[in-house]
């Protein structure tokens, strides 16, 4: 709101929360949590959808933003460039693949779909389907459908009986069927009236494009999509925002994001009866990992290109908590063979792996040994890691500092953070930071390197 936006159809909480009446006027865009994780969703308008991530890169900072390529629902004409399995891969506008299921054209045919599923990194395809389909503020109207729709949001079965009723009225007969978006739920009927005509004109006019001669090409313009991953600072930023509205333990939305929502949800009941102070419940996240010292954690590497590397397991040894930072050390057992990257040593099944992660820390270290002799140690530079009840995660930033047994330092893969940086897969702020962090280790490695024998670090 202090970026000058509307907060439009609030709940209850978030009105009472926020202090504002209820405006029932349509959403121009949505944010909401995605399926991946501490990764939101904002779509909409384009307009707006690039207001709101710019917004939230200058708050947040320590974020990366993937855009949907093309975006949800753009109406293209694609080229078939393979028939595989009875899947059309799909030469899309921009240079992106497309997948279309149930295929039975042939290589070199042109088709016009419609978007489903934008594309959201290098080498991921986009989804798409023959059923044309144009969204407005209240409906979207699908061709070849003739189905009527409603959002999840939308459960007044008294409201649902007057939309569908409107839908037969103008729908009936044309073939074309209709899903009321959220946003109809308050809109007086003769507005969702008159936009299904305006939207029906379109249909008719994308048919009419689709049907010119014609190479590769953006036929009608869909709604924005981006994926936006909120590292650990990003939601410190995010429980300080939310803090000024409503009492919000320490560590908010990291612990929510890493299944702990009852213990977030009872510490924040105490905080708001002033039963604890703020400053208690930063003990939360140390009181989860000394629960859990001995048993099993996965790790996941996230990457800047959307993948997730799944590191071997390891079990926590060790918990640290010192001025608010919680220090963790675990015991990885490796199972493959191969060769330590940047070390250029032979790895072998059976080498231990005592991996050092710190909460608010922008690198985990490894720690190699083999039957007690110490092989040498490859500092990861990430973002500060989130960490749960069994659970690692953290967004890889390319560069790795390596230190081998005798103290010698070398860097490594240096050149794909500043690829990153090209390509604006990350910010300046984030590229920034990885090379102060890449400077600092350098400057004093040993500070990173855990000898298990004594127990500290060197």
């Amino acid at each position: 709101m202090s970026k000058g936006f509307r907060v439009v159809q609030a709940s209850d909480v978030i009105r009472e929360r926020l202090g504002i009446s209820f405006d029932k006027a349509p959403a121009e865009v949505t944010i909401k949590d995605s399926s991946e994780p501490s990764t939101l969703v904002v779509l909409g308008k384009r307009g707006a959808v690039e207001g709101v991530v710019e917004a939230l890169v200058s708050e947040l900072e320590d974020v990366v933003v993937w855009w949907g390529r093309p975006g949800l629902h753009t109406v293209v004409k694609a080229r078939v460039s393979r028939v595989d399995n009875g899947k059309c891969i799909l030469e899309l506008p921009g240079g992106v693949e497309g997948v279309l299921e149930a295929c039975d054209s042939r290589e070199n045919d042109f088709l016009v779909v419609t978007v489903v599923k934008p594309s959201f990194r290098k080498g991921e395809r986009a989804i798409v389907s023959r059923e044309l389909r144009v969204d407005g503020d209240y409906v979207s109207l699908i061709k070849g459908s003739g189905r009527i729709e409603f959002s999840e949001f939308i459960r007044d079965q008294a409201r649902r009986a007057e939309l569908s009723a409107l839908a037969v009225s103008k729908l009936m007969g044309s073939g074309v069927g209709v899903r009321f978006r959220s946003n109809s739920q308050y809109a007086e009927l003769h507005e969702i009236a008159v936009e299904i005509d305006s939207l029906l004109r379109r249909l008719r006019e994308i048919d009419a494009r689709s049907r010119i001669e014609g190479s590769i090409n953006v036929i009608h313009e869909g709604e924005s999509t981006a994926l936006v991953y909120l590292a650990s600072p990003a939601k410190m930023r995010l429980d300080e925002l939310r803090g000024r509205v409503a009492p919000t333990a320490v560590g908010h939305h990291q612990l929510k994001y890493m299944g702990l929502d009852e213990l977030v949800d009872f510490a924040e009941y105490l905080l708001a009866n002033r039963a604890i102070s703020r400053e208690a419940t930063g003990l939360l996240l140390s009181y989860v990992l000394n629960s859990c010292v001995g048993r099993g954690f996965v790790f996941n590497q996230r990457k800047l290109d959307g993948g997730v590397v799944k590191l071997t397991p390891g079990v926590l040894e060790e918990v640290h908590v010192d001025q608010g930072s919680v220090k963790a050390v675990f015991k990885r057992v490796l199972r493959s063979s191969g060769v330590y990257d940047g070390l250029g040593v032979e790895k072998k099944p059976g080498d231990v792996d005592y991996m050092v992660v710190e909460t608010g820390s922008w690198v985990i270290s490894h720690n190699y040994f083999r039957g007690g002799t110490y092989i040498g140690s490859y500092i990861n530079v990430n973002t500060p890691p989130d960490i749960g009840e069994g659970v690692v995660e953290y967004m890889d930033l390319e560069v790795d500092i390596v230190v081998k047994p005798g103290g010698i330092v070398e860097v490594v893969d240096l050149d794909k953070l500043e690829e990153a940086s090209r390509s604006k897969l990350i910010n300046e702020k984030l590229f920034n930071k990885a090379l102060q962090t890449v400077e600092s280790v350098k400057n004093n490695p040993m500070a990173h390197v855990y000898n298990p024998r004594s127990n500290q670090e060197k």
